[in-house]
């Protein structure tokens, strides 16, 4: 018995047939939205008779479920799908926020002795108190 890397299946005719198929249904949905809208129109399913379109956020899911009707019948009209009831979903933004720890660059012990014997010359008061409170802010973080 063989088995069949994955990569075999990615090239059958009836899942390039799907895959072109879910193509049109979103250009279809994506030419009969406004042009401000589109971006925001991430992806889209057909569940039996039901149409799922998945958007960035709840502020553009409020305004695109206003064309619901209109994205259903250019749909029907444009393919071959019989389309009875629009859906608009919210991705969860998670999976595309990259997570990027953020790396806080402090100054040298150097650098916070001269602010702060700087600060210790100074004779105007104000600056000094303010010298002094950032090289005691930055010592705690070196």
């Amino acid at each position: 018995m063989s088995f069949k890397n994955a990569s075999f299946y990615s090239y059958s005719p009836a899942i390039q047939a799907h895959f072109n198929k879910h193509q049109q249904i979103l250009r279809i949905i994506l030419a009969a939205s406004p042009s401000q809208l589109r971006p925001h129109i991430k992806d889209c399913v057909i569940n039996e008779s039901r149409l799922l379109v998945y958007v960035s956020s709840a502020a553009w899911a409020s305004q695109l479920r206003f064309l619901s009707t209109q994205i259903k019948t250019a749909v029907n009209k444009q393919s071959n799908a019989r389309i009875q009831q629009v859906r608009i979903r919210v991705l969860d933004p998670k999976p595309f926020i990259t997570e990027v720890e953020e790396k806080k660059i402090f100054p040298s012990i150097d650098s916070v002795n001269l602010i702060r014997s700087s600060a210790e010359s100074t004779a105007d008061s104000k600056l000094k108190d303010a010298l002094l409170s950032l090289s005691a802010t930055l010592q705690k973080n070196a």
